[in-house]
């Protein structure tokens, strides 16, 4: 008997102890419970902050794409500036790029500007208003003196100015691969040119005080040399030349270009002289024969 009631005694023990146990384990899982609970808040929070935060620095990113200001500068080291970028003239922006002492030496906005140590522009480059190249080299007083250009269909031209800024040479080229050098007096006007023609002639010319041309030596595509000199008003009264069959020649022409006199030596044979009527017709004739005497008439 005194062992069933131990048994008993031990039985009511456990049971005792298992009712104690239960709500002490149900109150653990509360405490877990909410204890998850904030970490799950804790994290929520955390990220909606950084979602917040990403978005704050992408807006902001966004709007540091532009940035607005009159004038951008760079100092160097001694705090002199180096290069600023502001609106140039022409409503552009200008890039002024300046020495370590702070003295400006290139300016790029619309073209290209190199200046001297006192900030005097010495050499520009830029895009004329039909778009063709253009650069010029300017003396210490501000005068052009020399330019180089390039047209539209590709034709190139480098000319020099005098002192007051006037055209007093220039080369150029054509159309067809002419080339030319030109001289101007101080008025500008041409006095003389030479260079290939557009037929790949060579030829070297004279003008007068008026632009007239009043002498012109040249090399045909045929292989004539002629020498023509002309009056004020252009027309071409003398012509000096070789002819293609080797003939030396001298003809005389009127106003009107009609040839009224001709003296030639052929090769190998006896100069002539004669003399034309207004219908180019020979009237009279001078010559020497194979024994060395005068003839008048044309072929006797």
């Amino acid at each position: 008997m005194s062992i069933h009631w131990l048994r008993a005694v031990l039985l009511l023990v456990l049971l005792s102890s298992f009712s104690g146990a239960q709500p002490r384990a149900e109150q653990a899982s509360k405490q877990d419970l909410q204890a998850l609970k904030g970490v799950v808040y804790m994290v929520g929070l955390a990220s909606g902050a950084a979602l917040l935060v990403s978005l704050g620095l992408l807006v902001a990113r966004w709007r540091m794409g532009t940035v607005r200001a009159q004038r951008f500068v760079l100092r160097g080291d001694e705090g002199q500036p180096i290069a600023q970028l502001v609106q140039g003239p022409n409503g552009g922006g200008e890039l002024e790029l300046r020495d370590a002492d702070g003295e400006l030496t290139a300016v790029l906005g619309s073209g290209l500007k190199l200046c001297d140590r006192a900030g005097r522009v010495r050499a520009d480059l830029r895009l004329e208003s039909d778009k063709a190249p253009l650069l010029e080299l300017y003396d210490e007083r501000g005068e052009v003196r020399a330019g180089f250009s390039l047209s539209e269909d590709g034709a190139g031209s480098l000319a020099f100015y005098d002192e007051t800024g006037r055209p007093r040479a220039g080369l150029g080229s054509g159309h067809a691969g002419a080339m030319r050098l030109s001289f101007f007096d101080k008025q500008g006007r041409m006095r003389l040119q030479s260079g290939i023609e557009d037929e790949e002639v060579p030829s070297f010319k004279l003008y007068d005080a008026q632009g007239e041309v009043r002498g012109a030596l040249s090399v045909r595509a045929d292989g004539m040399t002629l020498l023509e000199m002309r009056d004020q008003d252009g027309h071409t009264r003398t012509i000096v030349g070789v002819l293609e069959d080797g003939i030396a020649w001298l003809g005389v022409l009127d106003e009107e270009q009609r040839f009224r006199a001709g003296l030639g030596a052929p090769t190998g044979g006896n100069p002539r002289l004669d003399f034309y009527d207004e219908d180019g017709e020979t009237r009279a004739s001078l010559r020497i024969d194979n024994q060395g005497r005068f003839k008048t008439d044309p072929d006797s």
